[in-house]
């Protein structure tokens, strides 16, 4: 069955300000300024790196956290399995994580950390110790059925967990005009021309019609002709005014997905 986004959500990254998105398989996102393509591409980046356990190091090089703005929410759904974080930066200067939630569609919720509960807000996300713990070699005693169901349980949020960070890990930007798909991530890519001769624009829309149908594709562009060769259906318009909100308007009206 082929992996879909159902809905992205972002808030607090600079542009972004209360973002929600339900993604087509190929999702083009036509924005001139690339204001929200810069962003979202950021919001991807914190996403791989917390999954990666590696999110004091991202927050440390030059210019990440310019463009955050304390609480950053980001939630991300696939297959409505949903992965929800928010990080707040303290009075100390330090971003941590108040809130990660795996919510799964079988109606099982993992809270990795929880307002208000333990653990305290962390430094890195608990994701990654989660889905890198090795599958367990000796076969298990049977137990009680209430015990058999809570291992059941177990496993399901912990094969979650690793598919969730398999996705997250493999991001990465990618030119339209040439590209790697990795079965177990999804594409985001970029073509950053705005004038594209017809053959080109033509090879773009193949190679990316292509790769949705196995995985999630995002295409950012500023190029009209290039979002114009695109079923009005996969398009997005964006426009982001001076120090303002980015904006996302659907090409053609959308049914919101339902789970």
């Amino acid at each position: 069955m082929r992996t879909r986004f159902t809905c992205l959500e972002m808030d607090g990254l600079r542009s972004l300000r209360g973002v929600v998105l339900h993604p087509e398989p190929l999702e083009v996102l036509l924005d001139a300024e690339g204001t929200a393509t810069r962003d979202v591409i950021a919001a991807f980046t914190l996403l791989r790196e917390l999954a990666h356990g590696r999110l004091q190091q991202h927050l440390s090089r030059p210019g990440v956290t310019d463009g955050l703005r304390s609480p950053v929410r980001l939630s991300l759904s696939v297959d409505w399995n949903t992965y929800r974080v928010e990080l707040q930066r303290f009075p100390d200067g330090v971003w941590r994580l108040v809130e990660e939630t795996l919510d799964l569609l079988a109606g099982v919720a993992a809270e990795l950390i929880a307002p208000g509960q333990e653990p305290p807000p962390a430094e890195e996300a608990l994701l990654a110790s989660y889905a890198d713990l090795p599958p367990e070699e000796e076969p298990r005693a049977p137990g009680t059925g209430a015990e058999e169901e809570a291992r059941m349980l177990g496993d399901l949020v912990h094969g979650a967990m690793r598919s969730m960070a398999a996705l997250l890990r493999g991001f990465r930007v990618q030119p339209a005009g040439a590209f790697d798909v990795d079965a177990e991530s999804f594409l985001v890519l970029e073509e950053p021309d705005v004038d594209l001769p017809a053959n080109a624009v033509w090879d773009r829309v193949q190679s990316a019609r292509a790769a949705s149908l196995r995985i999630p594709v995002l295409l950012f562009t500023p190029s009209v002709a290039l979002a114009d060769a695109f079923d009005l259906q996969d398009v997005q318009r964006v426009e982001t005014p001076t120090d303002g909100a980015s904006s996302f308007r659907p090409l053609l009206a959308r049914k919101e997905p339902t789970g």
